[in-house]
């Protein structure tokens, strides 16, 4: 019986919904250790840019395989399994960053992930990325970017965007406390549906958070009158992304967040919070 090769593994394990989650359209528990498959949209991951894929002993993959030891005084603890995607700030450093494309304009689009806050975390007197998502052309009318502000105590506020960074910041709200919230884990939704026009402003912006450990997830930003429309597209609906990116003021020391269980979901996921467990990859073979 021969095996299928790890690459369509890949690309038939995150293409893969179970019937009660059919709202469900891209997950990627990166314990392929590919990042090159796609689903039937024909999602995508971009380059590998400071992120790889880990085990808590290696990397194992960054824009090809690789087999690098972790080295010493590093904990690399997935949330789930045996994988995750690890993102490296080095010290003094400004950018890691991992893009996507769906594939698709998603009129109504969730996305929802686990992130973990590094465990020396420190964030500096200036902005950072978090996560932007845009129909066509990044930092115009119709993206939507989260960033991180201080706290003026090493710790962050999280703001959005509505329009991308050329537009102002708003809704400051607390999101990460130090020394408290270092290493934890939290399950994190973001929302974005488009304006039903370009003088519509009847967009909906929305973001929620739930820790590890927690039953129910806490609303963090909601705009329910947000432009979303791409003034210099005709197909609207988000279609690319980054998480995390550009630190305007670098860490002080070498910094890492972690990333595990992806998902792009085309209805609400909150209603589920058994998302602390993954189904498992089908195992498919050839005769």
């Amino acid at each position: 019986m021969k095996k299928l090769s790890p690459s369509i593994l890949a690309a038939i394990s995150i293409a893969a919904a179970s019937p009660l989650q059919a709202e469900r359209v891209f997950f990627d528990s990166f314990e392929s250790a590919d990042m090159s498959g796609t689903n039937s949209a024909g999602f995508s991951w971009g380059q590998n840019n400071r992120t790889s894929v880990v085990t808590d002993n290696a990397v194992v993959y960054s824009n090809g395989e690789k087999n690098v030891s972790i080295p010493s005084g590093r904990d690399w603890e997935p949330k789930h399994e045996d994988h995750s995607l690890r993102f490296r700030y080095p010290a003094g450093q400004t950018m890691a960053e991992q893009r996507f494309d769906l594939g698709e304009h998603y009129q109504d689009i969730w996305l929802a992930y686990w992130a973990r806050v590094p465990i020396n975390f420190s964030h500096g007197s200036l902005n950072n990325k978090f996560l932007s998502i845009w129909p066509q052309v990044y930092d115009r009318a119709g993206t939507v970017t989260w960033q991180t502000r201080p706290t003026g105590s090493g710790g962050a506020n999280l703001v959005y965007q509505d329009g991308g960074v050329t537009s102002g910041e708003t809704d400051y709200t607390p999101f990460i406390s130090v020394p408290n919230d270092r290493g934890r884990w939290m399950h994190v939704v973001a929302r974005v549906k488009a304006a039903s026009g370009p003088n519509a402003n009847d967009g909906i912006i929305q973001f929620y958070r739930r820790w590890e450990g927690e039953s129910s997830y806490t609303k963090i930003h909601e705009k329910l009158n947000a432009d979303t429309w791409d003034d210099s597209s005709s197909q609207q609906g988000i279609s690319q992304g980054y998480i995390l990116g550009w630190a305007n003021d670098p860490f002080d020391q070498d910094t890492e967040w972690f990333i595990d269980g992806f998902a792009v979901h085309t209805q609400s996921p909150l209603g589920d919070v058994s998302t602390d467990s993954r189904p498992n990859p089908p195992e498919l073979s050839l005769d």
